[in-house]
């Protein structure tokens, strides 16, 4: 279920042309940056306190992964969308909150407490739960949002998104 955080946001006009940004398109860079900063403060617990082993075997054994180096690769990927994303909603002039939301600051705070496989079955459970979310956000705004930049750069960011689903959707499995 997605919730707009309508408070954090404002709409404006477009610097560019002065175009009335649609609210669905509002709510989709709200929402998307606070999914975003979640998986990059997420990320970095996982860095401090996930476990070093290799969490399951990666395309027939080829490639393992560690909730370490996903918490990296989080932290890596989702950074460099972020800032992409805060680029365009200055460009758009929509304002998001540099905060999470309380939801999103409540998951973080239960997983700080955690340590071990606790915290590793946690985080991968996070994980594929945000980027299922995510997925369908981005997925959403790039079959009908009325923004077209918005649109386009939504749907640059899905394959990304779709392979960070399956990976922590392989990790969940191989720790259970």
């Amino acid at each position: 279920m997605i919730v707009f955080a309508a408070i954090i946001f404002t709409a404006g006009s477009c610097k560019d042309d002065d175009v009335q940004i649609p609210v669905q398109d509002s709510g989709f860079v709200v929402n998307a940056a606070d999914g975003g900063m979640f998986e990059v403060k997420a990320g970095e617990l996982a860095v401090a306190k996930g476990s070093t082993k290799a969490m399951g075997s990666m395309m027939m054994g080829s490639d393992s992964m560690s909730v370490k180096s996903f918490g990296q690769m989080m932290i890596t990927d989702h950074t460099m969308a972020n800032n992409e994303l805060m680029a365009l909603a200055s460009k758009k002039n929509i304002n998001v909150a540099s905060a999470l939301t309380l939801p999103k600051q409540q998951k973080l705070d239960s997983l700080m407490a955690l340590s071990g496989q606790a915290f590793d079955m946690t985080y991968t459970k996070m994980m594929v739960a945000s980027h299922v979310e995510t997925v369908n956000l981005f997925q959403n705004e790039a079959n009908s949002g009325g923004e077209n930049e918005l649109k386009t750069w939504a749907s640059g960011k899905l394959p990304t998104l779709k392979h960070h689903l399956e990976m922590a959707q392989m990790m969940q499995a191989s720790i259970k």
